[in-house]
């Protein structure tokens, strides 16, 4: 196929590495980021400017109040889990689909190079085909298969008019015993863009028997196609399956009863709640790592930090 040279105008589907197209995006041939500062620097230093106070929290799935389509509603237990677990999964939803997307256009840009390059080649062959000052004899030098696909190319080389030897190779488009036959009878006819009397190191060839080739032949093709319908698939899937959830979140706080003044007042209250009602009398709660102290001790017994007034 390609003689070795870069350039040329063409783009490649990602059929050669060595040959004119360059802008090969998969190669048909390999030649041819916790770390945590203290709040303190000794265990009785003083603490870090800036950082904040403990404070406990509710955990993810205890009720509260949120405020959803203007209105404020009480969620239980067991629907705040739910709400949280709905939106971990609309988020991984909405990842996987954005990368199978890109997927499916990346593969789709490939196909589109592959087919340009097909093209280019087939007129090639269909220009040298009955006209013999555009064929020439190539050596077959080896057979390879596609990734267990029972489908082969033939690598080949040819004599320029200088004297020196090129080589090329074809698309996957042959059999086992097509591609042996014609390992076996060593030559093969090749369709080039120059004159057989002025070939160069950057002349186009391609066998001549491509002239009635269609893109379907090449298992290269075909397994990116595959890819590309798999993709796509996939993508309108999960941009599915993201849907439904969005809508299993917003039934799931829609049908929320509204809160109550005891219910928002208590979730409003609720951290504050949590320091003040665990601390026993006499004692003070450390404002950084919420350890329980004596009111004789002006530092805390769990952490050091100095009591705040």
């Amino acid at each position: 196929m390609p003689s070795g040279h870069s350039g040329g105008g063409h783009s490649s589907g990602g059929h050669f590495s060595g040959g004119s197209f360059s802008r090969s995006s998969s190669g048909h041939f390999g030649g041819s980021s916790h770390s945590s500062s203290g709040h303190f620097g000794s265990s009785h230093g003083s603490f870090s400017s800036g950082v904040r106070p403990y404070r406990p929290h509710r955990p993810w799935y205890g009720p509260r109040v949120v405020v959803f389509g203007g209105r404020q509603v009480y969620l239980s237990s067991g629907r705040a889990s739910t709400v949280s677990i709905l939106g971990v999964l609309i988020a991984i939803a909405i990842i996987v689909s954005v990368f199978l997307g890109v997927s499916w256009g990346n593969i789709e840009e490939t196909l589109s190079v592959q087919r340009d390059e097909y093209s280019y080649f087939r007129r090639i062959a269909q220009d040298a085909d009955g006209n013999s000052a555009y064929q020439i004899v190539g050596t077959v030098t080896s057979i390879k298969e596609y990734k267990l696909s029972d489908r082969w190319c033939i690598n080949y080389e040819f004599t320029l008019s200088n004297g020196l030897k090129n080589d090329g190779y074809s698309y996957f488009v042959y059999s086992y015993e097509e591609a042996k036959q014609m390992l076996d009878n060593v030559t093969v006819i090749l369709a080039s863009d120059t004159k057989n009397t002025m070939i160069n190191d950057v002349t186009e060839t391609v066998p001549l028997d491509y002239k009635d080739m269609e893109f379907e032949a090449d298992e290269e093709y075909v397994a990116n196609l595959d890819s590309r319908n798999s993709m796509r698939t996939g993508t309108f899937i999960m941009a599915g399956v993201a849907v439904l959830l969005v809508l299993a979140y917003v039934v799931t706080n829609a049908t929320a009863k509204k809160a109550t003044a005891e219910q928002i007042a208590e979730n409003n209250n609720a951290t504050a709640n949590t320091q003040t009602a665990s601390t026993p009398a006499g004692t003070w709660r450390c404002e950084y790592c919420n350890a329980v102290n004596d009111n004789s001790k002006d530092r805390c017994d769990g952490c050091g930090a100095q009591r705040q007034k």
